[in-house]
């Protein structure tokens, strides 16, 4: 019968000698060196991965992040490719169909619809009745007459009596489906003819929503990414710099900052376009054929003073992120190295500190872009963002409220895509920065 081996008693002071004695039955064969089968199944070689490969993987871990960088794309597509796809343009005044509804029924239905429920004069429902009966050989009465005069002063076809306007709709020949279409605009279709419904219904001018609405959601996302790259350059160049030069250069800089911070961004950018506003145009009517001139004629004082804004305003927050980066990376042993080899400062900002900054930079600019597009959003809104003939979902939103109760399709629809950029962009940048902090690996 095999030993039995002792089991260490749970606190006991004497040490298990067991494992140790087991040493003693080795043999030489244990000694030997290992095979090439041996090694290959003993060391697993795995394949290295970088900063940016880990920070992708942690990404997309991140559902909610994912599907707030799916939206992002389709916000893109629905602002730069929606355009090409739609046969209307931003500023095209289309006569005779002002103040559509959304899915609603086609011009054609609803003329049909008119005529077929229109009050008609009695002799002249009379005339046309006997021109019609003549037409077939017939004669009518006078009490035909009478009948026809009576139900012209009542209004409409007797054939449409009693029904609802959809079921008049639908004796017509015209359905809700597909878009709206009319059963005379089906037909274009399958001749082959390019027929597009106002799927958004149109404003008071009989301009199209989506079309408005595509061009309105380009210019908030240019804004932003704007804004985003001007607080990216200005940011980390201010912040890089007071980190590292430190003491009273630091000092200094920062009391700057907090001065910025104090200041109303939305009063600056009304004192901002306010006095360029006159300069601005004078150099637009003395330079008609310059290019600058041009776009600045396009954009408008209000939104060049944005921009100024961002550039005088927005930066501190990213400043200030990075200098604390850079107060502790610069006491790193390779920066020392790099100041002992003759590294200038420029260089070791440049090549050394802001590369390992490089998770929170654009962590923190992701999350200035729905900043930016709010405020563009809101001064629109206020009539002090972007001109004619740009449109903004500020100015849209702007524009509907004088037809809330009647049409509030209007004021809902650039509200809803202004919820969902700004919100997308929020949750994307939050996993953003979750992926780019290496202190939460996992």
């Amino acid at each position: 019968m095999a030993e039995k081996k002792k089991k260490a008693v749970i606190g006991s002071l004497q040490p298990n000698v067991e494992p140790l004695l087991e040493l003693n039955d080795l043999t030489a064969a244990d000694f030997a060196p290992a095979s090439s089968d041996e090694k290959e199944g003993f060391i697993q070689q795995r394949k290295s991965v970088s900063y940016w490969a880990d920070a992708w993987r942690r990404l997309r871990s991140n559902v909610v992040a994912m599907v707030a960088f799916a939206v992002i794309i389709l916000l893109v597509l629905f602002a730069f490719v929606g355009p090409m796809l739609v046969p209307y343009s931003n500023t095209q005044f289309n006569a005779g169909a002002e103040n559509l509804y959304p899915w609603h029924y086609s011009l054609e239905a609803q003329r049909a619809y008119e005529e077929a429920t229109a009050v008609q004069d009695p002799e002249a429902a009379v005339e046309a009745a006997r021109a019609e009966a003549e037409a077939r050989g017939e004669e009518l009465s006078s009490v035909d007459e009478a009948i026809i005069r009576a139900q012209a002063r009542a209004g409409g076809n007797e054939a449409y009596e009693g029904m609802t306007e959809a079921e008049v709709y639908k004796a017509l020949g015209y359905s809700l489906q597909p878009f709206g279409y009319s059963r005379g605009e089906l037909e274009r279709i399958e001749a082959g003819e390019k027929v597009f419904p106002h799927i958004f219904g149109t404003d008071r001018y009989g301009r199209d929503i989506l079309v408005r609405t595509m061009y309105a959601t380009r210019v908030s996302m240019v804004i932003g990414l704007t804004a985003a790259l001007i607080v990216l350059i200005i940011g980390s160049i201010y912040g890089s710099i007071s980190g590292y030069l430190g003491g009273m250069v630091d000092v200094a800089m920062q009391r700057v900052v907090d001065v910025i911070y104090s200041l109303p961004d939305v009063l600056i950018i009304l004192l901002i376009s306010t006095a360029m506003s006159p300069h601005i145009t004078e150099f637009i009517n003395n330079n008609p054929d310059n290019p600058v001139a041009s776009f600045f004629r396009t954009v408008g004082p209000n939104l060049i003073g944005m921009f100024i804004a961002f550039a005088c305003l927005y930066w501190v927050g990213l400043s200030r992120i990075i200098r604390g980066q850079i107060l502790t990376l610069k006491k790193q042993e390779y920066v020392t190295a790099a100041r002992a080899l003759g590294a200038s400062s420029g260089r070791i900002i440049q090549r050394h500190l802001l590369p390992n900054c490089i998770g929170q930079i654009v962590a923190t600019t992701c999350l200035q872009i729905p900043s930016a597009i709010f405020t563009e959003s809101f001064m629109s809104f206020l009539g002090v963002g972007v001109l004619a003939p740009l449109t903004s979902l500020g100015s849209m939103c702007s524009d509907a409220l004088g037809g809330i109760t009647t049409y509030p399709y209007r004021l809902i629809i650039p509200a809803i895509i202004i919820s969902i950029m700004i919100l997308a962009f929020n949750l994307f940048g939050d996993g953003l920065r979750d992926a780019l902090d290496p202190r939460l690996k996992k």
